[in-house]
């Protein structure tokens, strides 16, 4: 089945229900059997849609079970005059029992076609506590009243129910499109940082809006590298002597794409790492001590680290110095080049590390 929207899927879900539920204004068992088979193929078509596949089962035992009863329908009356008047009572049952219908079907229709219905249906699965079922349902109401406010609390509501229960994925995929809600950003920390404990090294974790590979783990904190580069960050804005201290692209890693990347949450999980840079004597390039939350590879760590970078071979910076105060090294088909690139070149990529604590 084609891919279609929470709408669509929830409309198509209607409608077999309603076929479903026909089959008390059937008389015939047979009739009753093909309708509840058309309603099962309808939920089936729904895949794993709300509980479609335990309806699918329900309508097609229910068939099973009219296709085994015979039609034992009334005979017509051989003469309408031996029919016995029908009395007043009786009547006025009938009437009130079509009336009932009919309310029933337009209350149906009014509460399915209509935002003010469905208003009503989300803010009774509010009331009762379904706050999956009432977040998905405000959020297809849009501006209707409040219910974008109401969106955001019924799914931050249940992302903290999820997280309380443990189902981290789940938490972290339903707050992830709220992180600036309350403290949504915290709580997306928090799920994201247990399944990072769960992760081996050499996985891929997604933390923030990036992935990194888990190059190393303790007991309390991970060594994670961005597995895709950013691209086209120059080591620093101009052609001058520079170190990493006071280079252009550690400014912007520990600013903009700090703040791009990361909740607050997040970046209270992020330590911060002394980060010594080694010069180079023989061509006389001096490095730089600083204390960072997000740095670069060495080039010692860029060969350690050649295998399970092996899969990301753009071109990246080091955090050394090349030959020249003017260059920086750089990783070219995951092999160091120590010689270094201009630091003002627009083509080469940055590679942000970061140790995140576990505790």
């Amino acid at each position: 089945m084609a891919e279609i929207n929470e709408a669509e899927l929830q409309n198509q879900y209607n409608k077999a229900k309603f076929l479903m539920n026909s089959i008390d204004c059937l008389t015939k068992n047979s009739d009753k059997a093909k309708t509840l088979k058309r309603a099962a193929k309808r939920f089936e078509a729904l895949g794993g849609y709300a509980d479609s596949a335990d309806l699918a089962a329900k309508c097609k035992a229910e068939a099973e079970k009219y296709s085994n009863m015979e039609d034992n329908l009334p005979p017509a009356p051989k003469n309408p005059l031996d029919e016995k008047k029908v009395s007043k009572v009786g009547v006025w049952v009938l009437r009130i029992a079509v009336f009932l219908v009919i309310v029933g079907i337009i209350g149906f229709f009014y509460t399915r076609k209509t935002d003010h219905g469905a208003y009503l249906r989300s803010s009774f699965y509010e009331n009762i506590g379904n706050h999956e079922k009432a977040y998905k349902m405000f959020l297809h109401l849009k501006d209707y009243k409040d219910s974008e406010d109401r969106y955001l609390k019924n799914r931050y509501k249940f992302g903290c129910e999820l997280l309380k229960e443990k189902h981290y994925w789940d938490a972290r995929n339903t707050l992830r499109p709220i992180r600036d809600y309350k403290d949504s950003g915290k709580k997306l920390a928090d799920a994201e940082i247990e399944l990072l404990k769960k992760t081996k090294v050499n996985g891929d974790i997604l933390f923030g809006e990036a992935h990194w590979v888990v190059a190393k783990k303790t007991k309390t904190k991970a060594f994670l590298i961005k597995t895709k580069p950013v691209e086209g960050v120059p080591y620093n804005d101009k052609d001058e002597d520079v170190t990493w201290e006071n280079s252009s692209i550690r400014s912007y890693l520990n600013s903009v794409f700090t703040a791009e990347t990361f909740t607050p949450g997040m970046i209270d999980k992020i330590i911060d790492t002394d980060v010594h840079v080694s010069g180079n004597k023989k061509n006389n390039t001096k490095g730089s001590d600083t204390t960072d939350k997000v740095f670069m590879l060495k080039s010692s760590q860029a060969k350690h680290y050649e295998k399970q970078l092996s899969l990301f071979l753009r071109d990246y910076w080091l955090i050394e110095p090349g030959e020249t105060q003017r260059e920086a090294q750089f990783v070219s088909f995951g092999k160091v080049k120590a010689a270094g690139y201009p630091v003002n070149d627009k083509n080469m990529n940055a590679r942000p590390c970061i140790w995140v604590s576990m505790k």
